[in-house]
This record gives C-alpha cells, structure tokens and sequence, in this order.
C-alpha cells in the first residue's frame, strides 16, 4: 500500500514497506491509500497547496 510523506517543502510517495523507514529520517506518515493513482493525487494536492515538490519510490 503506498504511503505518503510528508517533511520540509517535500511530499513523498512511498511505494514499498522498507520505504516506512524514512520515520526515521524526519518523514511524517500522513496516510496510505489502496493504489498508487490516488496516493500521488493526494500528493499532488498537498504540492499545489504547500508549494511542495513531489518525490516518489
């Protein structure tokens, strides 16, 4: 399930569980989503909101 993070002007898609790490790297979780399509939809939105640049993996 992919997850979205969140962390300094950054929103990141996470597409794989060892991913989850980046808890550990100062990321915030914000949610997880059944597909891809609507996880980078959320992420586009927090971009377009926050001014934030999308990374993904």
């Amino acid at each position: 399930m992919p997850t979205l993070f969140i962390k300094a002007g950054r929103v990141f898609v996470a597409r794989k569980e060892v991913d989850l790490e980046l808890v550990e790297e100062g990321w915030e979780p914000v949610a997880r989503f059944k597909s891809e399509v609507l996880a980078m939809r959320a992420a586009r939105w927090y971009a377009e909101r926050f001014e934030y640049i999308i990374e993904w993996g």
